[in-house]
């Protein structure tokens, strides 16, 4: 069998190394991992702005965990402006469309956008288990003050991809934010709770 050729693609503030032949994704590896029950893995966060989602999902990027799609760094990369909320949700709505194809395929996808209503959970694990995919989900439980403390600094840092939030802002996600039951946690395949704020 043909030696497998190793890859590199870039995306916005996304880096994945895979590999396949000739360029194109090697069919046969995909229909053999279907063949021994290989499931692809959907991550998912649940958290509010400055609770660390984007720390973690770099990590689990540069550990190979999957493919990572991030709403806000496509945005700046595209040069459109946080403000435009109608772009946004168009955006998210085409990248989510990808990620679920990702999964069809076979493919790892870090889903890096914070699950903030219920209605989202529900959406997302139906979805995932409609791809055949396995569910990771990442639960932060951060205070409002650490929360602020940080927003605060990342909007000193201005790094690129980063939405500049208020304090108005943040009182506003609190106040709509809908946490994790355990009952939805159950559903998840693994899960993990992030406290204090990842840095």
């Amino acid at each position: 069998m043909t030696r497998a050729k190793e890859f590199h693609v870039e995306q916005p503030s996304m880096t994945w190394t895979g590999h396949t032949r000739s360029g194109t994704l090697d069919c046969m590896v995909r229909d053999s991992l279907k063949a021994e029950g290989f499931r692809p893995t959907l991550t998912l966060f649940s958290g509010l702005p400055g609770a660390g989602k984007t720390t973690l999902a770099r990590r689990l990027e540069r550990e190979g965990r999957g493919i990572r799609l991030a709403t806000d760094e496509w945005q700046d990369r595209l040069g459109i402006p946080h403000s435009d909320s109608d772009f946004h949700e168009r955006l998210q709505a085409a990248l989510y469309r990808h990620a679920l194809i990702l999964l069809r395929q076979g493919v790892d996808v870090i889903l890096e956008d914070g699950l903030w209503m219920k209605a989202e959970q529900i959406e997302k694990f139906a979805d995932a288990r409609s791809c055949g995919a396995l569910i990771d989900l990442h639960v932060f439980d951060v205070d409002q003050d650490t929360l602020w403390s940080r927003l605060q600094e990342r909007n000193t840092d201005g790094n690129a991809g980063a939405v500049p939030i208020t304090s108005e802002h943040l009182r506003a996600a609190w106040a709509i934010f809908q946490p994790v039951s355990a009952d939805e946690l159950s559903h998840a395949d693994s899960y993990q709770t992030h406290t204090g704020g990842l840095a």
